[in-house]
């Protein structure tokens, strides 16, 4: 029986959850591969660092170079997140023929064109399920059962920790509290958890977001998406307002990532909050679920979705890609398998695109929300009566199907009146 070596890049969140797997299911590992599980070297920033999940003090170290270099290593496991030096990291593992296995989406997305060549050249496996949504085996399935189909779109809430916190902001506005707590206290509750970071941004300004759409589409079209072409909006600007409004309307409010081929051939690749109807199936993920919902010209109609936070989903992934790595070392066959052979394609920007829109103002008088319903006639608005409000007047208005660049250049001088305070807008589900 042959015996896998690990070098296990980061012992964090995800590390720890991959090292508790290993252990709970080794067993299973060895009865899946015929192979034995050995962790070589653990490489962290601060061996003196307290750990959840204990680590034998003889595999700590700091020397991530000589970790990926070691000979004995069979497979490397990136955990460590960031673009370096995990990106180099990477590099050198593939250019030493050893198979890498990685959640990092951020190097996926910004340079994962380049380490699938590397890897192909080297005869090494690169593996990358746990980057996109988790324990969700989307890209798995989109390279095996549902390569044959011609994908149409792809819709869904691949940032679970957002889905968490606009689910809890939506629960303490139902208990109570008050619209401009309801966000921090909600955000506080995911950090408390380890869902966020203590610096949240890659989460609640949509870049975690925006990363894995990048990849999704590249898998689903089988084109090259650069990241800068993936439009990018978090939920840092929503306020409990908005939640509240969208319920009183029949809405829900998620953070979610689409990608479609439009009618003129171009790719659009997106994230944003997005209002969509209640009985939606992705509206009914609540907390830390992820889903995606894809259509395509054989299968019609797929939804994937389940609990995709925190470290023990994300090792389910790694799981399966160790897995899979393993099975082509003992057979002799890693890095054969041919990777999609992607197309270069045009991307479209948002602006080719026309949405419903959800426009709330807040005034310093009734006066100013004139100016707002006056901007968006074109539309046809359905404007709900105006409401005083803490912050002044305040008014929704929901508009027919609009052009996105006409629809933004009407409302873009009226972002610098004196008199508006807010004015929010909001997409709805295309």
């Amino acid at each position: 029986m042959r015996t896998i070596r690990i070098a296990l890049l980061g012992a964090g969140t995800v590390g720890g959850g991959v090292l508790s797997l290993l252990r709970e299911n080794a067993e299973l590992l060895q009865v899946q591969t015929d192979c034995r599980f050995e962790v070589r070297h653990v490489v962290v920033r601060d061996p003196a660092k307290p750990r959840a999940v204990p680590v034998p003090p003889e595999l700590i170290t700091t020397d991530a170079e000589n970790a990926v270099r070691d000979p004995e290593v069979d497979i490397v496991i990136e955990v460590m997140g960031g673009l370096e030096p995990p990106h180099s990291l990477i590099r050198h593992a593939l250019q030493a023929g050893k198979s890498v296995i990685t959640a990092n989406k951020m190097v996926m997305a910004i340079a994962g064109d380049e380490l699938i060549r590397l890897a192909t050249t080297h005869r090494a496996d690169l593996l990358y399920e746990a980057s996109v949504a988790g324990s969700l085996p989307i890209l798995t399935l989109l390279q095996g059962a549902l390569a044959g189909n011609r994908i149409e779109r792809a819709v869904g809430i691949v940032n679970s920790t957002t889905n968490f916190i606009l689910t809890r902001m939506e629960q303490a506005l139902a208990m109570g509290v008050a619209a401009e707590q309801a966000y921090s206290e909600a955000l506080a509750q995911a950090q408390s958890l380890g869902y966020a970071e203590a610096d949240p941004s890659s989460d609640v300004e949509g870049y975690d977001a925006q990363y894995k759409m990048a990849i999704l589409a590249r898998l689903a079209f089988l084109q090259y998406v650069p990241l800068e072409s993936v439009y990018r909006e978090g939920i840092a600007h929503l306020s409990g307002r908005d939640l509240v409004w969208a319920r009183r309307l029949g809405y829900g409010i998620k953070l979610i990532g689409t990608a479609e081929r439009l009618s003129d051939g171009r790719l659009n690749v997106r994230v944003h909050p997005t209002l969509l109807p209640l009985e939606h199936p992705l509206y009914g993920l609540r907390d830390a679920n992820s889903g995606i919902w894809l259509q395509g010209n054989g299968f019609r109609e797929l939804f994937l979705h389940g609990f995709a936070a925190g470290a023990r989903p994300t090792a389910s992934a790694i799981l399966g890609d160790l897995i899979l790595a393993a099975r082509n070392l003992r057979m002799g066959i890693a890095g054969t398998t041919p990777q999609p052979s992607l197309q270069p394609g045009e991307t479209a920007p948002i602006e080719a695109i026309s949405f419903r829109y959800y426009v709330r103002t807040v005034g310093t008088s009734e006066e100013p929300l004139k100016a707002v319903r006056e901007a968006l006639a074109e539309w046809l608005p359905e404007c709900q009566p105006v409401e005083q409000i803490p912050e002044g007047y305040e008014q929704v208005c929901l508009t027919a199907l609009a052009p996105e660049s006409l629809f933004q250049a009407h409302l873009a001088p009226l972002r610098q009146h004196p008199d508006i305070r807010q004015l929010q807008v909001i997409r709805f589900l295309s």
